[in-house]
């Protein structure tokens, strides 16, 4: 690492320096994308004190090493809409409270438009927007919406339309725009009929599989992520940052 990246990584460590220490207790928590990044950080600090229903790619290895009572760990092809059985499964045996939903790929390495893989795009609209949508729907078939008090979407600057000023990324951009979009939906309708508040979060620059060099480790990043739960206002129908800045749709 240059001494130029370095001085950048520390200053951008800087603004996450205090330390947070609210927790979440005795709830039952749906993490999609669980397996690493910033949904397996989440699964680490809360484990402990509550029931964790942790969604998996299917191809990849098993969440935690350990048998622990408190976790349902449940491989799933987030792609593949149409084959959710394991996930309604656990849906009605369970009374979910919150939602993190984590799961996102970047999709392919060259997106310029004339060489958009439009195969590689739709699975990426599928993985990073859809299932979330999918999730809840069966969530609402089975009666259990009125048990969803939150649902946390974690996104991406480049899905907003206002901040972009450098174009490319048309995979990317469009599936963070599409849950975006989605999201802003979701906090219309589910605060109206059920109470449930939606919160769009851009997590930053978060060193995951992604983003290999990024800045801030998943277990900071996922230490703002509780404190923002646990917030006393209500960020319903928000876009936020993990500095609680409110970003441009």
């Amino acid at each position: 690492m240059g001494l130029k990246t370095l001085l950048k990584k520390k200053i951008y460590n800087f603004k996450f320096f205090k330390k947070k220490n609210s927790e979440i207790k005795n709830k039952t928590i749906l993490i999609t994308g669980a397996s690493s990044g910033i949904g397996l950080g989440l699964c680490k600090k809360l484990i402990q004190n509550n029931k964790i229903i942790a969604i998996c790619n299917k191809n990849s290895i098993n969440l935690h090493d350990k048998e622990n009572s408190n976790l349902i760990s449940i491989n799933c092809d987030l792609t593949d809409i149409n084959n959710y059985q394991n996930i309604e499964k656990v849906i009605l045996d369970n009374k979910i409270e919150l939602i993190i939903n984590c799961a996102g790929q970047f999709g392919s390495n060259n997106q310029l438009i004339n060489n958009i893989d439009f195969d590689n795009l739709i699975e990426i609209l599928k993985l990073n927007s859809l299932s979330i949508l999918k999730i809840l729907q069966l969530i609402s078939q089975n009666d259990k919406m009125k048990y969803l008090k939150k649902i946390i979407n974690l996104t991406s600057r480049a899905g907003s339309i206002e901040l972009n000023d450098k174009g490319n990324l048309y995979i990317y951009r469009t599936s963070k725009s599409t849950l975006n979009s989605i999201s802003k939906n979701l906090s219309i309708d589910l605060k109206r009929n059920f109470g449930t508040s939606t919160i769009t979060i851009d997590p930053g620059n978060v060193k995951t599989g992604m983003n290999q060099k990024g800045f801030l480790s998943p277990e900071k990043c996922a230490e703002y992520l509780i404190d923002i739960i646990c917030d006393n206002k209500d960020h319903n129908g928000a876009f936020i940052n993990l500095l609680k800045k409110n970003l441009p749709w």
